[in-house]
């Protein structure tokens, strides 16, 4: 008899299960066909076959059965795609309902990729008045192929979708990601548990009066989120600035669980939005520096309202000239940046872009004395600093033990700044640069925040 064939059956079970947890269920069903006594082992064991996944033309349907059967009771993992509907839609629809909704009270996740609207409708709507206490995740992955073209919404096929009747039933759903613009989200529930919220693109094509007050609603009725990611607009045009939003501050509020906080839209709603709330441990304002933007007027809000303390990413927008070149202004609030970057312990990423910094380095936060965890620093489009300045930034991390030394730098002052020396390094320094850290002098730094653990 083989040494493990002697293994207690619950040492074997943990073994199995470390295997398919990297491996997946292809090494369930290898591990089940390797001898008897493995395949009665692995048979028995339900989380092996708990997920369900419709995913092509021609689903096998008598394997799809068996592992229904073998998941005995535990929790059900569901996965729908567009290509099982391809060739045959509603026939497929059918059967995978009769399949599913009888088991609905063992849904865990539900995540359906693509999945043309009105199916997804028809499959959303099997939660409503039903009691799902084990439903944990719900995720609606939808491209442009079916609801809308660029820049346009469809037409819905129901104005009065109302989401708290799909989750009322759900008290302990924990992650919610979805677009879907059937939904009505001014009818959210009250998601009392719920970690993470993320919409998608074009399903908040409101305008910001009504955008505004419905970040102020989700929190308020999610104490506990953790990660809050909207897309304000329609799926293009994110460049477009509304005429003026100031009159839409909120009063003061607090969120104590929030970590990270992406408004993907316009960088004076974000602004608007982020000025108006207390985040004592918000970690991250977007999962890209493009969707992380924020005023120099918000960083200084974040900073008076303790929002900072746990900021890992910072990029920060000045303003713009009317002219052809669309030069850094002179901003009323850059002369706050100094002493606002002493407020920032966790940062580990840091872009400026279109900041004037007053000449001669007046406004640039003295990064060689603050920031101690800082390895990324990018300047795009900026004025009134020296790369002279930046290079004893980078030496005087170097030489200290108790801060960290940059890793990356990027100066990219535009194209209109090629007969400025003090904006543009020269081939010294650009060497220098290059042989102590990872230096970029034309690209952007829209992959920084990948870069490190945030």
């Amino acid at each position: 008899m083989s040494p493990i064939n002697t293994l207690p059956f619950d040492v074997f079970q943990i073994i199995i299960t470390s295997c398919w947890e990297e491996k997946g269920e292809p090494f369930a069903l290898a591990a089940s066909h390797v001898c008897r006594s493995w395949r009665r082992h692995v048979l028995n064991m339900p989380l092996l076959w708990n997920r369900l996944e419709f995913a092509t033309k021609i689903p096998q349907w008598d394997k799809l059965e068996a592992k229904l059967e073998r998941s005995g009771q535990a929790p059900l993992d569901i996965v729908v795609e567009e290509e099982v509907f391809l060739k045959s839609g509603m026939p497929h629809l059918r059967r995978i309902l009769r399949m599913i909704v009888p088991h609905v009270e063992r849904w865990r996740s539900l995540r359906m990729v693509d999945v043309p609207h009105k199916i997804r409708r028809v499959l959303l709507d099997q939660l409503r008045g039903q009691c799902v206490p084990s439903l944990d995740q719900v995720e609606v992955v939808q491209g442009r192929k079916y609801d809308r073209t660029i820049g346009r919404r469809i037409k819905s096929t129901s104005r009065h979708w109302d989401a708290r009747k799909v989750f009322a039933g759900a008290p302990n759903l924990r992650h919610l990601e979805w677009t879907n613009p059937e939904a009505e989200y001014r009818l959210l529930p009250s998601f009392q548990n719920l970690l993470t919220l993320k919409v998608g693109p074009g399903t908040l094509d409101i305008d910001a009066e009504q955008f505004i007050p419905l970040v102020f609603c989700i929190l308020s009725a999610s104490p506990a989120l953790q990660v809050l990611s909207l897309s304000h607009g329609p799926d293009s045009d994110y460049d477009r600035e509304p005429e003026d939003v100031e009159h839409l501050v909120q009063p003061p509020a607090t969120h104590s669980s929030l970590q990270m906080l992406q408004i993907a839209g316009v960088t004076s709603v974000r602004s608007v939005i982020l000025r108006s709330l207390i985040l004592p441990n918000l970690r991250r304002l977007g999962e890209c520096t493009s969707d992380a933007q924020i005023t120099t007027l918000c960083c200084k809000a974040l900073v008076q309202s303790n929002s900072a303390q746990a900021l890992r990413g910072v990029f920060i927008k000045g303003s713009q000239d009317g002219g052809y070149r669309r030069d850094p202004a002179l901003n009323l609030h850059t002369p706050f940046l100094p002493s606002a970057f002493t407020s920032f312990p966790y940062l580990v990423v840091v872009a400026f872009s279109y900041i004037d910094f007053g000449g001669n380095n007046k406004w640039l936060p003295n990064l060689g004395d603050c920031c101690p965890r800082l390895k990324s620093l990018s300047l795009l489009f900026c004025t009134g600093y020296t790369t002279k300045v930046i290079q004893v930034i980078v030496e005087t991390r170097m030489k200290r033990d108790d801060i960290e030394s940059l890793q990356d730098l990027t100066l990219y002052p535009g194209y209109g700044y090629g007969n400025d020396v003090n904006l543009l390094p020269t081939d010294e320094e650009r060497t220098w640069f290059s042989r102590v850290l990872a230096f970029d002098g034309v690209g952007r730094p829209w992959d920084k925040y990948y870069r490190y653990d945030l």
